[in-house]
């Protein structure tokens, strides 16, 4: 099996069926699955990763092209990636295909919840296999024969427009679902598991983006073992420098002062544990944390949004939090930069992208100590008990107040930053993933075959 990124082409067996044959080693043309990408920031770190990767797969094949299989909201907002080898593919929506999906949708969101578990599990389960089909419903048979396609490259896990002939490799971010299944609405939790199930089963290649989420894969038991590979995503340096004067401007918009504030970009789902780490600022606003620091909460706007404000305004410091919403991929550059640390308490992290971004832009992080966080961060943070808001809260004021602790974890991080920054690297391990796939046996249509009368 390859580990640690490390592409080992003896190890790539997908399930081979009768009728198999070789293909050339360099794909003329790979379809990407984009179709779950939402508008802004919905997505949280695997449409960065996502993006990235397309536009490094293109840099570094440039005699390859990519096409981008995208549904209409997101269509226009990925005409950026548009180039020489890399173009659009709007798919269709089936006519019945489409308002049957969105019955369905509301029917699971009414019914499940109201089921015993198990038969919520097993319910969700078939109708999220019914629900998939009817998403490639009418384009599925023959899509990516028909545009071509050598490959099927799935960032978002679910292989939906898997083809038998057409090597597939599906992105497994993390296993959350299964660890925290209280966490999600059963429809929801329904969905997580059968986009795994189905690319266990139907993926040639599945690449984990930590080390924690691959063992997580195998410790569910999958079964093709050895068809799992890990692949870090290193997109650290991905935001750049910025100009001093401006970035001031900026942060004086939102109120904020250089150095001053707490950052934690991150959506406002369950996991991100942002309740606790309100109680645990109220502590630390009260145990050392100087009284003109504030907290800095970005996210997408909504109802969870909303309840953390009267939140914080119950607990007596509403006055210095700061929950600008969504912001831009600049904006956000601007306040990380300008931030006097990173607070990162989520309890669920494949990954934990922001981690690395701070770092490498030479800010102090203070994260949790629970699943890929500690192997993302190394030596290079200052780790605490994500469900002791008492733990949380001595982290923050030593993160600000303790000088020679934040030297070290500043020069530490920039290392670690460094060693996790070369999207190009990355982009050459998914490359070389690719390559190997497209030299293995693979399953062949009966239509594809030549037989002695067709000679």
């Amino acid at each position: 099996m390859g580990r640690g990124g490390t592409v080992a082409s003896e190890s790539l067996r997908p399930l081979f069926f009768q009728g198999s044959k070789m293909r050339d080693c360099i794909p003329k043309t790979i379809a990407i699955d984009v179709t779950p990408l939402l508008p802004g920031g919905g997505n949280g770190g695997v449409k960065i990763l996502t993006l990235t990767l397309i536009e490094q797969l293109a840099r570094l094949a440039p005699h390859t092209q990519f096409l981008l299989l995208t549904q209409q909201s997101v269509y226009e907002e990925l005409a950026c990636l548009e180039g020489v080898n890399v173009s659009r593919y709007l798919l269709p929506e089936p006519g019945i295909a489409a308002p049957v999906r969105r019955w369905m949708q509301r029917a699971g969101r009414l019914i499940l919840p109201l089921l015993p578990s198990s038969w919520a599990r097993g319910l969700g389960r078939l109708g999220y296999a019914v629900h998939g089909r009817l998403k490639g419903a009418g384009r599925r048979q023959g899509l990516l024969k028909q545009l071509g396609a050598d490959v099927l490259l799935c960032p978002f896990t679910a292989p939906t427009f898997a083809e038998p002939s057409v090597p597939c490799l599906s992105v497994l971010h993390d296993l959350q679902f299964k660890t925290y299944p209280e966490l999600f609405a059963p429809d929801d939790l329904a969905n997580r598991d059968w986009s795994f199930r189905d690319a266990c089963q139907r993926a040639d290649a599945l690449v984990a983006i930590s080390r924690y989420t691959l063992d997580s894969a195998l410790a569910t038991g999958l079964p093709k073992p050895e068809c799992m590979h890990q692949i870090y995503p290193r997109v650290a340096s991905r935001m750049g420098a910025g100009h001093e004067a401006d970035d001031r401007r900026l942060l004086k918009s939102y109120r904020l002062r250089p150095g001053r504030y707490l950052l934690y970009p991150a959506n406002f789902w369950k996991h991100k544990n942002h309740a606790l780490l309100l109680t645990a600022f109220g502590i630390a606003a009260q145990t050392g944390l100087p009284a003109n620091f504030a907290l800095v909460c970005t996210g997408a706007p909504g109802a969870r949004q909303q309840e953390l404000i009267a939140t914080a305004n119950a607990l007596g410091i509403g006055s210095r939090l700061c929950f600008p919403g969504y912001v831009t991929e600049d904006t956000l550059a601007v306040m990380l930069r300008g931030a006097g640390g990173l607070v990162f308490p989520s309890l669920y992290e494949g990954f934990g992208m922001p981690v690395i971004e701070a770092m490498a832009a030479g800010v102090p992080v203070a994260c949790s100590q629970v699943t890929a966080l500690p192997e993302v961060a190394g030596d290079a943070a200052l780790l605490f008990d994500p469900h002791q808001p008492d733990a949380i809260a001595q982290a923050m004021v030593r993160l600000i107040t303790d000088q020679a602790l934040r030297a070290r974890l500043i020069a530490a991080g920039r290392q670690r930053a460094a060693a996790l920054s070369e999207a190009e690297r990355m982009a050459a391990e998914y490359w070389a993933l690719i390559c190997a796939l497209m030299t293995a046996p693979v399953c062949v249509d009966p239509a594809d075959q030549v037989t002695p009368a067709d000679d």
